[in-house]
């Protein structure tokens, strides 16, 4: 069997860690398949060569992108350089639609075929943007049913894999819901993995923490440290705090079920945390023109992916100015009432049935393992 060539993008955190699944899932077919571009630490570790590492890739928001234009086109231009010359089998784009979807379109147009594994949220915000994918994506493979019903509607065939989370975080689901000591509690805050992201939400995190401290209804505050991020970009937002605040990197699926409560950043965090019931507050802010623009195309009633995957509100959204820590702390003190908290623990457990079973990672790597065989 020939050596196959990969060029792979993703752009953010969440697309690093399911990229990385995929390819090593991918090289019990093929272990010599050769992968490079874009992606994270993940990615890396399973031998991919990193051209540009997704740190330098998180840009939030429409003023971000413009300012940082030159270096967003330096890099597609780049990329599409050593595509032209190295002729990759195929390319698989995670997720990271603002980039990737132009580049399905180059890519496209210089013979490389295309991959897009983990679907733009169309559905959510572009259905003009659908058009594109028909015309610049050989394969899509998508982790809801939703989604493949979605391109069904359109024309598009799509082939529905499954969620890579539940191959990640299924094993070490607890036995049994943690139950709140009163006074005891530990409240989660995850702000997210971007820079800007960390800035605007870690600041009210922190001072919803302090509000639930001073009223004795929760012990300790535990922060979410992304790996790429060091430690001393956190330390300003934890200037003049208690001894109850600890900054922790370790796997989700091991903070997770340590927590009876959470103040999550929107993103695919919303769906690992309601994926192990902890009861959660999600929060979203952008720049004005950024949520102006948003609220312009987005068509669904949630901005949570807990709450769109499981289609109706399980955790309560504080969007942009709504998010004050008064407003949040006031939102979480009843999450952490013992009976109340069970309940909404139970309430989640919707999106553990909607995400299916294990072997989402196998599947779409059996999926690229059949394209390529088919594309040669």
């Amino acid at each position: 069997m020939a050596q196959k060539k990969i060029l792979l993008i993703a752009g953010e955190v969440s697309g690093d860690q399911h990229g990385a699944e995929l390819i090593s899932a991918l090289k019990t077919f093929r272990p010599d398949v050769r992968v490079w571009g874009i992606g994270g630490n993940e990615l890396a570790n399973t031998g991919m060569e990193i051209m540009f590492h997704l740190e330098r890739m998180a840009f939030l928001g429409v003023g971000e992108v413009v300012r940082h234009l030159p270096f967003i086109l330096k890099v597609m231009k780049t990329v599409l350089q050593r595509a032209k010359e190295e002729k990759p089998d195929c390319a698989i784009l995670i997720d990271y639609p603002g980039f990737n979807i132009r580049m399905a379109a180059k890519l496209k147009k210089i013979g490389v075929p295309v991959v897009y594994y983990i679907s733009p949220q169309l559905w959510a915000w572009g259905h003009r943007r659908v058009e594109k994918i028909r015309k610049h994506v050989d394969k899509m493979l998508v982790l809801f049913p939703f989604e493949k019903e979605f391109y069904r509607r359109h024309g598009i065939e799509a082939e529905y894999v499954g969620h890579p989370l539940v191959d990640k975080h299924f094993a070490h689901l607890p036995e049994r819901f943690k139950e709140v000591r009163e006074g005891k509690a530990v409240l989660g805050l995850l702000p997210g993995s971007r820079k800007n992201e960390v800035k605007t939400l870690l600041p009210r995190m922190v001072q919803t923490a302090q509000i639930l401290l001073k009223e004795r209804k929760i012990q300790k505050a535990r922060i979410l440290k992304v790996r790429h991020l060091s430690k001393e970009f956190y330390r300003p937002f934890l200037e003049g705090t208690e001894s109850a605040f600890e900054l922790v990197e370790r796997p989700m699926e091991e903070i997770l079920p340590e927590l009876d409560a959470a103040l999550v950043a929107s993103g695919t965090a919303t769906l690992e945390t309601a994926y192990f019931a902890v009861p959660m507050v999600i929060v979203y802010h952008v720049t004005p023109l950024t949520y102006w623009l948003g609220r312009l195309l987005i068509k669904v009633n949630h901005i949570g992916l807990a709450n769109i995957v499981a289609e109706k509100e399980i955790a309560p959204e504080l969007i942009q100015n709504d998010f004050s820590a008064q407003r949040a702390a006031e939102l979480l003190s009843p999450m952490l009432d013992p009976a109340v908290n069970q309940r909404i623990r139970r309430q989640m457990l919707i999106v553990r049935d909607k995400l299916g079973e294990p072997g989402a990672s196998a599947r779409a790597a059996r999926q690229i393992h059949r394209f390529l065989n088919e594309s040669t």
